[in-house]
């Protein structure tokens, strides 16, 4: 048994985070990042939109607002959800990886073998190939005198 970090690590990989268990955890990450960034977008982007469309002509509190567009505010809810999206993005990579494999390879006794493909290399002393034209005459290559009889 291994009682190094990197073993934990990959233990907590394989045994949690693969199962539903895991899954779940990355999903509610990653739900309540996208909730988190539609209720930004409401408050830093929609509201003041209407209002600033309003021009304060309603009774509602909520529209009245003379401040400046809260950038910084809707910036920094879109950062966050990029955060989010990367993190969940990569641990969820790194849970699906393949383990690595080791440099050495136990060899399997039941596993084939591929054959060996080795160039075949043409010999000088065999003729090449005997062509024959349609009426059956048998067609020589360039330079050979076997068809003129």
């Amino acid at each position: 048994m291994d009682d190094t970090p990197g073993h934990f690590v990959e233990e907590l990989r394989s045994s949690l985070l693969k199962k539903r268990a895991g899954q779940i955890a990355l999903a509610v990450i990653l739900a309540e990042a996208c909730l988190r960034f539609l209720n930004a977008l409401t408050w830093f982007l929609i509201v003041p939109t209407v209002g600033a469309l309003l021009n304060g002509h309603t009774e509602s509190v909520l529209f009245q607002t003379r401040v400046a567009f809260p950038w910084q505010q809707l910036l920094g809810s879109m950062l966050d959800f990029g955060v989010a999206l990367i993190f969940v993005f990569y641990l969820n990579r790194w849970i699906h990886r393949t383990p690595r494999q080791t440099a050495l390879t136990v060899s399997d006794p039941l596993s084939e073998q591929e054959p060996e493909v080795m160039p075949h290399k043409a010999q000088a002393d065999e003729p090449s190939e005997v062509l024959y034209n349609l009426v059956g005459e048998r067609v020589s290559p360039e330079g050979d005198d076997t068809s003129q009889g």
